[in-house]
């Protein structure tokens, strides 16, 4: 056995571990979501980017419905349980929605760098709209215009900083877009 044998003897090949890739993408994304996202300032915009929505949207569409709708459920209720809130649960359904739908692209092949960055756009402010929605039913949230304003609009700008290296990463580790049942993916 040489050197270079080693570490594809650790990791395995793409095909037998692209779920095990799907949970450390993931993971790292909800890490540096709540640990480093929050600490940057980003000037008067009150909003964080949101690397976990770009990240699930990528794996979505990387590998299908299923895929992105457990990494989706995974990532949201990580977050969740990460960050002090009392609606546990509520982010992780949005993310199973958008993950769900986004792997409906993972069957063409025919997938660009253009229409993911789109897709990650308006996850990206449907998130705020959708939690204040949420809070504005629980009868403590802001107005749906304040929400509209002040945080589904810099999640659009914000999302272009997080989309590009979310997908780059993603596309690298994870290889061509196809769908994945994970019952027929080996080890």
């Amino acid at each position: 056995m040489s050197i270079t044998d080693m570490p594809r003897q650790w990791i395995g090949s793409r095909q037998e571990n692209g779920l095990r890739f799907v949970a450390l993408l993931v993971g790292i994304a909800v890490l540096l979501q709540v640990t480093l996202m929050p600490r940057l300032d980003l000037g008067p915009l009150e909003a964080t980017p949101n690397l976990v929505i770009a990240m699930v949207v990528a794996v979505a569409m990387l590998r299908g419905v299923i895929v992105g709708a457990v990494a989706g459920f995974s990532g949201g209720l990580l977050v969740e349980l990460m960050t002090p809130g009392d609606t546990l649960g509520v982010l992780a359904l949005a993310y199973v929605i958008i993950g769900a739908w986004c792997g409906r692209f993972a069957a063409g092949s025919d997938l660009s760098r253009t229409l993911y960055l789109i897709i990650a756009l308006v996850a990206a402010a449907v998130v705020p709209l959708w939690m204040g929605t949420i809070e504005l039913l629980r009868g403590q949230g802001p107005p749906l215009g304040y929400l509209l304003v002040e945080f589904a609009v810099p999640q659009l700008v914000f999302a272009t900083l997080v989309a590009w290296p979310a997908w780059w990463v993603a596309r690298r580790l994870l290889g061509a877009p196809r769908e994945v049942e994970p019952w027929t993916v080996p080890g």
